[in-house]
């Protein structure tokens, strides 16, 4: 990557799906050789998955990367065109295959996740804005993100989506947010007992 820098191939590189000591050990090993380090991430990052930020943040961050988080609606989860005990069907992400990867209905149609959908829900109908606007807001106002890729299968999905760019939750709706999609950790060492221990130890 140095070299193809060097050379005047690219500008810059990042990394996708690495855990946070993936990469750290990245970044302390091109600071170890004199060479360029990477300057981005792309994680996936949503209301609907958070957990990134237990480690993966908190190293991005240390190491001056910027995220670039990709599914940010959560495969369409998050715009509300699924309901609740209603399997999806037409031509929709999971309409065409409901046992799509991560995002499959049986794996991600959890309590949890409704909760964040009637949560965004909520949000936008204040506001009068679409729920895409508003998960896309929580996102794009995170620590360390960079920008959003967005996945718009159609020109009215990319306009909605864009329209996303002006709008800033409340301190209020941020809240909301947080509180319906935390993925509430074990208390070790990610929950309160590990954030104690840690605190005694310095």
């Amino acid at each position: 990557m140095d070299g193809f820098i060097r050379s005047g191939k690219i500008r810059y590189y990042g990394l996708s799906n690495f855990t946070g000591w993936q990469l750290t050990k990245v970044v302390h090993l091109a600071r170890e050789l004199g060479v360029a380090a990477p300057v981005t991430l792309q994680p996936q990052y949503s209301l609907l998955v958070r957990e990134i930020e237990w480690e993966i943040v908190p190293a991005a961050q240390d190491a001056g990367l910027g995220l670039l988080p990709w599914s940010p609606l959560g495969g369409g989860w998050l715009t509300g065109k699924y309901r609740r005990d209603q399997r999806p069907t037409g031509a929709t992400r999971l309409g065409d295959n409901p046992e799509r990867g991560m995002e499959a209905w049986e794996r991600r149609g959890t309590d949890r996740t409704w909760d964040v959908i009637d949560a965004v829900q909520r949000i936008a109908e204040a506001r009068g804005v679409s729920m895409a606007e508003v998960a896309l807001s929580w996102v794009t106002d995170r620590p360390a993100v960079a920008s959003t890729i967005l996945g718009a299968r159609t020109l009215d999905q990319l306009e909605t989506n864009l329209r996303a760019a002006d709008l800033h939750l409340s301190a209020e709706d941020i809240s909301a947010l947080d509180d319906a999609s935390d993925p509430r950790p074990p208390d070790y060492p990610y929950g309160v007992l590990g954030v104690d221990q840690r605190s005694r130890s310095h």
